[in-house]
């Protein structure tokens, strides 16, 4: 009885080793698989991003004075106007919405002495608002117009500031009506504003045409390029391997056979995405950027400090 037991326990054992010899042989010797980028030429592009809104350069405000008074620049909270003495609205000769020129009429005022005064519009623009009716008296603005000259308001971190400079190419996209159009760095604010508990710097981009549905007011993201390479052997940040200064790759045999051999780099120009290799490869190399399938990595891939844009 005994021995039928061994004899039962010895071929249950034989059977489960078989089991997992049959799962483990496979796994043994399946070939891992790596996801690899093939080094080229190609241009590395470093952008800032920044937010804020597409604005009119101006907004100004008439009132009971021939002066004409600046509420608002660049899509800033509109400040409001008092022209001192309080008279009274004899005739609005604009309606909002409409445009007009400069010395077009917009309205007239009966002065003190009793005599009509005109106000004519200072530049071209479009009438935002009409504030009062006529027969009514004001010391307030009457009349706001608006330059209708567009221009993209966004702020820029402190950190990112002082890469950004006159002249650059942005690339503006407005979310509210998935609409994407180009413009050029007008200036950079020198006082910075505290938003959100960050040092921002106001950056002015200059735009020729706005798309179709577009609205002042509209929020608006601007990718701002700060650097450009020509074209140079570059390679994703996440292929990088170690701490500067000592940064390597893994370059697979491009044969298609499993070596994979661990190569020193030397960094250019950091991009967005993708940073400049001036020592180490050349075009062709297939450098592995991770690992495909469950098979655990068996390095930490990723950017080294310090390799990224400004230092970070």
């Amino acid at each position: 009885m005994k021995k039928r037991r061994w004899l039962w326990i010895s071929g249950a054992a034989v059977v489960v080793a078989a089991v997992v010899a049959a799962i483990a042989i496979p796994a043994l010797t399946v070939q891992t698989e790596y996801e690899t980028y093939e080094v080229t030429p190609t241009a590395v592009i470093k952008t800032v991003a920044a937010n804020g809104q597409l604005a009119e350069s101006q907004l100004l405000a008439y009132g009971p004075s021939k002066q004409a008074i600046l509420i608002s620049a660049n899509g800033s909270e509109p400040i409001p106007a008092m022209f001192g003495l309080s008279l009274e609205v004899k005739q609005i000769e604009v309606t909002r919405g409409q445009s007009v020129e400069k010395d077009d009429l917009l309205f007239s005022y009966k002065s003190q002495l009793g005599q009509t005064v005109q106000v004519r519009a200072i530049a071209d623009g479009i009438v935002r608002s009409v504030d009062t009716s006529e027969g009514l008296i004001t010391s307030g603005q009457v009349v706001s117009v608006g330059s209708a000259d567009p221009v993209v308001s966004v702020f820029a971190s402190e950190y990112d500031a002082d890469l950004v400079d006159v002249g650059q190419n942005a690339t503006i996209e407005l979310d509210a009506i998935n609409a994407v159009f180009e413009g050029s760095v007008l200036s950079i604010g020198q006082v910075a504003r505290s938003l959100s508990g960050i040092k921002q710097y106001e950056v002015l981009v200059e735009v020729n045409e706005i798309p179709e549905g577009a609205r002042f007011g509209m929020s608006a993201t601007a990718e701002i390029e700060v650097e450009r390479s020509g074209s140079v052997l570059a390679v994703p940040f996440n292929s990088l391997i170690g701490e500067k200064p000592e940064v390597k790759v893994l370059v697979k045999n491009a044969s298609g056979g499993q070596t994979v051999t661990n190569v020193a780099v030397k960094l250019g120009i950091r991009g967005d995405s993708l940073v400049e290799i001036t020592d180490g490869l050349k075009a062709g190399d297939l450098v592995i950027v991770g690992l495909a399938g469950d098979v655990p990595t068996p390095v930490e891939f990723g950017p080294p400090r310090g390799a990224t844009n400004n230092g970070r």
